[in-house]
């Protein structure tokens, strides 16, 4: 069974009404190509294995932390991700627990802890054709450039 982390920068006029209605979300991510105007692009989404970001975080904390929880370790990489629960939007199931939302400060907050953490900042590998930001090392480069942006980001795991 898979489990995808989806992450969707967002505008904070559209932060506002995710935080006011929560279906909103739903059409964030809609893959029928019927997504109303003033949702993100695809070039605004990211896209990777949930499972493999817990088992790299996992073997890394055993590395560098001599087994102490990665979640302890890595509290930007689990802020990322939607580990921390804080930002939950409980009234939106995303799938395998509910929505997050990150308001632009927090997002670029995230951002520097992320490369403080030493999280993915080599090249992106955006998938060719599609501009989505997709695979473990675009993470840091996604928060950046929402960052630098001064955008939202929304996101859950599906």
């Amino acid at each position: 069974m898979s489990m995808w982390l989806n992450l969707a920068k967002i505008d904070g006029e559209l932060l506002e009404s995710v935080r006011a209605k929560p279906d909103l979300i739903g059409a964030i991510f809609s893959e029928d190509g019927q997504a109303p105007a003033g949702l993100p692009s695809e070039t605004d989404m990211f896209g990777y294995d949930y499972q493999a970001f817990s088992v790299i975080a996992e073997a890394r904390a055993e590395a560098e932390h001599e087994g102490e929880g990665w979640r302890t370790c890595y509290p930007w990489f689990a802020a990322a991700i939607g580990e921390t629960g804080e930002n939950d939007i409980e009234e939106y199931e995303f799938g395998y627990g509910p929505a997050f939302v990150l308001d632009p400060a927090q997002v670029a907050a995230i951002a520097k802890g992320l490369m403080a953490e030493g999280w993915g900042f080599g090249a992106t590998r955006q998938s060719p054709g599609s501009g989505a930001y997709e695979g473990f090392e675009d993470l840091g480069p996604f928060y950046a450039a929402a960052a630098r942006d001064g955008k939202a980001v929304v996101g859950g795991v599906s």
